[in-house]
């Protein structure tokens, strides 16, 4: 029963080969077992999720897609009775008073909610900690981070503690995640509103902005993100392609602001065209101009300070500054500027932040305008060690900034609103996961469904930590 996907489960319950309670006290062990090491859950419903898989085994009606499947929740996303606090003190009394409409839609489907993972102080990291939640580790290695902000979901998955993992990602807290965890994650199209229970904004403020943030699935395979994305999503016009590899023009680049991939991340990307030129797909490379690189990581850093800022009090916001300051004036990316005028909440800074977003949205287009799909890496490198202080990391040698090594290849794409695949290459000569992530233009999740099973069929599958 290990290691087993979601759609695998799903198939198998649904032909009576085990039921869902066998399946949920099996996620439920291996979380009594490895829990403690990993702190990839924060919450565990035990009862509730027994009761709820012993109901999945007592219905005769009609059954859902994902029936009897048992999955994780990110622990901002609110489920009624139970906390969302975000890792931030003034939330950890919160108890949710409604549940969120993705989660009801994964319960509708018969998903089993086996409890809440770990996420970083307001989900405003590219690793897990923060003064509430224990440091969430890397299964590969638990002197690592699982990345974040869905660090803990990441590390359930990659350790067989679920069989599925909704998440959120406004800064590539899908991508990160799964790419140091092995995993496939899928950041869809800009598709996060203030009203699909996810936090934040900080919850029952009735607050209606949303800018760059996405909700989407981690698996361990893309059939399961093609699942998941059919559940969450009902209202999206999924087009499947059904072309072979050798029918898509791919694009690539490995340099970004001026930053360049590491060794580790290069042989990942190095491995994924190959694969591709062998399937004969054609591949082409992209330069992105240092000056629309520059125009993404700043109106990014803005639109972030917005989005964080909307409803916390003044006080905090230069509390949250002040905690990141130094790894901002220590990185290469010039951004202080751009975060302060988002703290600051002037709607003229918006507004104008808004136009450019348009410009810059309409030239990256142009850049990706000849390709089908386009292939980037993920961080700089693999999981690195636990960095609370967000020093610099170790690369090749060299000492990278903090904020250099996690944010611009993904944020890139959270300022331009596409979809992005994230897929594993294989480990490192360090048993370290490598992620690539692969872009596609806006609305063609379906798209990158087929690619991702492709590419899964031609080797590049999930593997376990040994």
């Amino acid at each position: 029963m290990n290691y087993l996907t979601a759609t695998d489960i799903a198939r198998a319950i649904a032909a009576n080969e085990f039921s869902s309670a066998a399946v949920t006290e099996h996620y439920l062990q291996r979380i009594e077992q490895h829990n403690s090491q990993l702190n990839a859950y924060v919450d565990v419903y035990r009862k509730q999720a027994m009761a709820q898989a012993q109901q999945r085994d007592h219905d005769s009606g009609a059954r859902g897609p994902l029936h009897g499947v048992p999955v994780s929740i990110k622990e901002c996303y609110l489920y009624e009775g139970t906390p969302t606090t975000l890792n931030y003190p003034p939330l950890k009394n919160y108890v949710g008073k409604q549940t969120s409409p993705l989660v009801q839609r994964l319960i509708d489907a018969g998903a089993v909610i086996l409890g809440k993972t770990n996420v970083p102080q307001l989900l405003a990291d590219s690793q897990t900690f923060g003064p509430l939640y224990p440091t969430a580790n890397n299964p590969f290695d638990l002197s690592r981070t699982p990345g974040g902000s869905t660090g803990g979901g990441a590390a359930a998955l990659a350790a067989d503690l679920c069989a599925l993992e909704l998440g959120s990602d406004i800064g590539g807290s899908i991508r990160n995640p799964s790419a140091y965890c092995g995993l496939f994650g899928l950041k869809p199209t800009e598709n996060g509103h203030s009203h699909d229970g996810h936090v934040p904004p900080l919850p029952e403020q009735e607050l209606g902005f949303s800018v760059m943030n996405c909700t989407g699935p981690l698996a361990r395979s893309p059939e399961d993100l093609e699942l998941a994305f059919r559940v969450l999503y009902p209202e999206q016009q999924l087009q499947l392609e059904s072309k072979p590899l050798s029918g898509y023009t791919f694009g690539y680049f490995d340099t970004f602001h001026g930053l360049e991939a590491g060794q580790s991340v290069q042989s990942g990307l190095g491995k994924l065209k190959r694969l591709l030129e062998a399937q004969g797909a054609t591949l082409k490379p992209i330069t992105i101009d240092a000056q629309l690189a520059k125009r993404v990581m700043e109106l990014w850093a803005e639109f972030f300070g917005f989005s964080i800022a909307q409803n916390l009090p003044w006080l905090i916001r230069k509390i949250f500054y002040f905690k990141f300051r130094p790894a901002l004036k220590d990185s290469s990316l010039d951004l202080i500027p751009a975060l302060q005028r988002g703290l600051s909440l002037d709607f003229m800074h918006f507004s104008r932040a808004l136009h450019y977003r348009r410009e810059v949205i309409d030239e990256l287009k142009h850049c990706f305008a000849d390709c089908d799909a386009v292939l980037s890496p993920t961080a700089l490198g693999p999981a690195f060690t636990h960095n609370h202080k967000h020093r610099r990391i170790a690369l090749d040698g060299e000492q990278i900034p903090y904020m250099d090594y996690c944010f611009p290849f993904v944020a890139l794409f959270n300022l331009s609103g596409q979809p992005v695949l994230t897929v594993p290459t294989g480990c490192d000569s360090d048993g370290l996961p490598i992620g690539i992530s692969i872009s596609a233009p806006h609305h063609h999740e379906g798209r990158l469904f087929n690619i991702g099973k492709l590419l899964a069929q031609s080797g590049l599958q999930f593997s376990p930590p040994e």
